[in-house]
Parts: structure tokens; C-alpha cells; sequence
């Protein structure tokens, strides 16, 4: 962003190992906020691991670490933990990112960073969250989606409707606690009040895929299903499908609702398919062969004059970086790292005042910022 954030001013203290944590505190870093990433003298492992584009730049870091500045602290070392004690007194906001229990370990459990800053908003962010059985359990996003119902393996599992591959859990967990700092501080300004927000990764997970979850969830109490075209495996069909066109290139096709279908059969010249309901093999064969029958430019030209539900399916990376809407959007964003080099970003879905993504310092070498922030905020 060209223009101050929407968080410009809130300073964030960043405690936090792996990708959950870190990712909560990219997206405030992007809105603005003064994020400062708090490691171990040794660093995160994520810089290390997941691969690297040189030496201590793994992708993982680069992403998720930027827009922050990054200091060193050992908060076994007295003279470490002072330089703790004032970041964290001068903060709006402290991202806990670390297995349950942690910073209560080394003397700052709730009542300590009440005493350091009264107004502070204290985000506990987890696996299982900080609550239940499951809390002590240090979880990696495989147990975080496994816990979600993501993984119902070799069995056909009712209402395993959550998808939990790649960063899911964390980049849920981070949605939801971005969304609670920014409403804790908001109150915060009508009361002058702090907060202690407890997110779980495997509930934020569930939660967001929360309507085929509570469909699935309520399906033996549901008297009526006339109002919905409820297909036969529940997902997909002749008019909720992908196929291929004349370029070899996929579009998904989505016209469940009437009014879209109507249209679709006007733009194809087929008013006979208007009354052809919503499933069968020869309608699945019609609307392919009138798919296939142009390339995938003209179908988004007539999705687009027609308010017709067809999009590119894409299936490479490469597909994906030259798609036009992507690149309007600079969902891709090209940066130079001062250490690591180019590096290709993947923004921020949210557009402020017009103003396109950009990143405005890369992510902090191990300790790069340990004398600016040595006795505390500047």
C-alpha cells in the first residue's frame, strides 16, 4: 500500500515459532501495523526449513515475515528479558504463537502481562487452543485438519467436508485472529480495556468450511429440500462441473440457479435445454460438447457480457500468474529481498482505498533490528 494502513500506529509484538503465528502477524503488517518479530537467539526453524532460496530464506519466511522487523531475545537472560518487558509494555497487541504454555514457562503468564501493560491485547494462537483436552498437544497443520475432519483416509466418512491441505489451519487461524485484534481494538477505543483472545487453527479450520459442515451436521433434520437443486452425490453435476475447451484449457461451469441457466441457453442459442432439470449423462454430453466447441478467451467473454458463472479452472502455477483478474489485482506481487533476491509474494485479498498490494520491507534477517529496538519502541 502507497497510502498509511489501516492499522498504521499499533505496534505488535510477534512471539511466535512455524507458520500460524506468523502468518496472524503478516496480515496485520500488511493493514500497517509496526510488527516486530520476537525469535530465539538460534531463530525460527521456518527460516531454515521448507526449503531455502539461500542460506536462512526459506519461501515460508520470506511470505509470511514480511512488512516486520525482527530481534533476537533469550527470555532466560535477564538482561534479554528487560528488553522483553519493554516491548511488550509499549505494545497495542501480542501475537503468542508458541506451544500452550510457553511464556507462562518463563514468567508471563496473564497476570505479569496484565501487570506490564494493562491495555495490552494478548492473541493466543494454536493448534487445539489453549482450552480441552487436546491443548497440551503440540499440533502441526496435519493434526490440525485431521481434528477438523479433513482426512477421512481409505473410509467413506459422512461429513468430512473440510479441506485441510497446504497452510489451511494456519491461514484459517490467521484470518480469525486478525479479524479479533482488529475488533479488540476497536473496543479498546471505547473502553480503554485489553483482551485475551484464545484461537484454535483446527476450529478455525471447521469454521471455515461451516455451510457443507452444518448441512452435513443437520442432514437428518432437513424436511425439505425442493428449494435447493440437491444433486445426487451432493456437489457436483452437468450444471455444477468443470470442462474442457477448444483450446484445451478448463472452465468450471456454475448455473444451479435458474436465472444463470436462462441465460446460458439464450447465449448458446439452445432455449431446448432450458427445462433439462439438473442432471443426466446427455446433458453433462451437451454442455461439453458446447464447451469444447470454443476456446476458454470467448467462454469468460460471454461469462462476462452474460452474467454467466464461467471461470478458468487452472491447473499450474503458471496458469495461475498470468491470469488477467490475478494480475489487476497484484495477487502476485514481485519483490527484491535486500539479502535473498527476487521473490514472488502472494498479497493480500483486501484493495484499501484503491490502492494495489505491495510490500514495503521484506522479511527481517536473524536479530536485523536488535540495536534499533534494543530499549524498546521507536
Amino acid at each position: 500500500m502507497s497510502e498509511p494502513g489501516l492499522l498504521d500506529g499499533v505496534r505488535v509484538v510477534e512471539s511466535a515459532s512455524l507458520l500460524t503465528g506468523a502468518a496472524v502477524g503478516m496480515l496485520l503488517a500488511d493493514l500497517g501495523a509496526d510488527v516486530v518479530k520476537v525469535e530465539a537467539p538460534r531463530g525460527d526453524l521456518m527460516r531454515y526449513a521448507l526449503g531455502q532460496i539461500t542460506p536462512g530464506h526459506s519461501p515460508a519466511h520470506l511470505q509470511l515475515n514480511r512488512n516486520k522487523r525482527g530481534v533476537t531475545i533469550d527470555l532466560s537472560d535477564p538482561g534479554d528479558a528487560v528488553r522483553w518487558d519493554r516491548l511488550v509494555a509499549g505494545a497495542d497487541v501480542l501475537i503468542d504463537g508458541n506451544a500452550v504454555g510457553t511464556l507462562a514457562r518463563f514468567g508471563y503468564d496473564a497476570a505479569r502481562l496484565d501487570e506490564l501493560n494493562p491495555r495490552l491485547i494478548r492473541c493466543a494462537v494454536s493448534g487445539f487452543g489453549t482450552t480441552g483436552p487436546y491443548a497440551p498437544i503440540p499440533a502441526h497443520g496435519l493434526l490440525m485438519g485431521a481434528a477438523a475432519g479433513a482426512y477421512p483416509g481409505d473410509q467413506p466418512v459422512q461429513g468430512a467436508h473440510v479441506d485441510g491441505r497446504g497452510g489451511g489451519p494456519a491461514t484459517a487461524a490467521a484470518s480469525a485472529a486478525a479479524l479479533a485484534v482488529a475488533a479488540a481494538l476497536y473496543r479498546r477505543e471505547k473502553t480503554g480495556a485489553g483482551s485475551d483472545l484464545d484461537v484454535s487453527a483446527a476450529d478455525a479450520l471447521l469454521a471455515s468450511s461451516m455451510i457443507p459442515v452444518v448441512y452435513a451436521a443437520n442432514a437428518d433434520r432437513m424436511t425439505d429440500t425442493a428449494s435447493l437443486p440437491v444433486l445426487s452425490d451432493g456437489v457436483s453435476g452437468p450444471r455444477y462441473n468443470l470442462y474442457r475447451t477448444a483450446d484445451d484449457r478448463i472452465v468450471a461451469f456454475a448455473a444451479l440457479e435458474p436465472s444463470i441457466w436462462r441465460r446460458f441457453c439464450d447465449a448458446v442459442g439452445r432455449d431446448d435445454l432450458v427445462d433439462a432439470g439438473y442432471e443426466g449423462e446427455s446433458l453433462e454430453a451437451e454442455i461439453a460438447s458446447l464447451i469444447a466447441a470454443r476456446p476458454i478467451a470467448h467462454w469468460l467473454d460471454v461469462a462476462a457480457r452474460h452474467r454467466l458463472s464461467i471461470g478458468p479452472a487452472h491447473t499450474s502455477i503458471a496458469d495461475l500468474r498470468a491470469d488477467p483478474q490475478l494480475r489487476d489485482r497484484n495477487v502476485f506481487a514481485e519483490t527484491v529481498h535486500p539479502v535473498a533476491g527476487r521473490f514472488t509474494a502472494v498479497g493480500t485479498p483486501v484493495v484499501v482505498g484503491g490502492h494495489r498490494f505491495s510490500v514495503r520491507r521484506g522479511a527481517p534477517e536473524l536479530g536485523e533490528h536488535n540495536e534499533e529496538l534494543g530499549n524498546g519502541w521507536t
